[in-house]
């Protein structure tokens, strides 16, 4: 499978939603106009139809951060508000990063530890999926593995069982043969 990344560098398959494509993800949704319809479609990321910063650099000037990305086009940095994008001044611009890195008060952990676990999340849901698989398929791996442990000890319990009964049978002979000498020697046949 492979992980299309749409414009600011963010993955489709963690950043967006799958029931609803026209959202953006929300570390770029400042690079995509809304007119009408979003600009923004999921089916579009990683391609030439992806319209962030459509107007002010293309997909490449689309950088993402935890205030929602800005398009950056030469020294010059741009939101989208409604349907156009607008300028930021450099206060603005400074405002965005004054409350450590992207505001919130240190939004970068949340949001990766968000990431974390969906990605964990939708890693645990995929084995959990096989799993049902190949149990619907009679390929139980849970007792395929426990069930190898089980041969692994009919062979041995069976080896000695088998090694016992041979003594046995071995000892019963020699008995045998034992009480045939006496009762030949008690009659003074040998």
């Amino acid at each position: 499978m492979v992980n299309v990344d749409c414009a600011g560098g963010q993955d489709r398959a963690t950043t967006t939603s799958e029931t609803h494509p026209y959202i953006p993800p929300r570390k770029t949704r400042n690079c995509y106009t809304t007119r009408g319809n979003a600009d923004f479609d999921s089916s579009l990321c990683g391609s030439s139809g992806d319209k962030a910063c459509n107007t002010v650099g293309g997909t490449d000037a689309c950088i993402s951060d935890n205030q929602g990305g800005y398009c950056k086009s030469g020294s010059n940095y741009y939101v989208a508000r409604g349907g156009a994008f607008i300028s930021l001044t450099q206060d603005q611009l400074l405002n965005r990063y004054r409350d450590g890195g992207g505001g919130g008060g240190g939004g970068d952990t949340d949001e990766t530890g968000r990431e974390v676990r969906r990605a964990l999340n939708d890693q645990d849901r995929k084995f959990t999926n096989r799993i049902r698989e190949l149990q619907i398929m009679g390929k139980d791996p849970l007792v395929q593995s426990s069930s190898s442990t089980k041969d692994d000890d009919k062979e041995v319990h069976g080896f000695i069982g088998d090694m016992l009964f041979n003594v046995g049978i071995g000892i019963s002979f020699i008995i045998f043969i034992i009480s045939v000498c006496i009762i030949l020697i008690q009659n003074k046949v040998i």
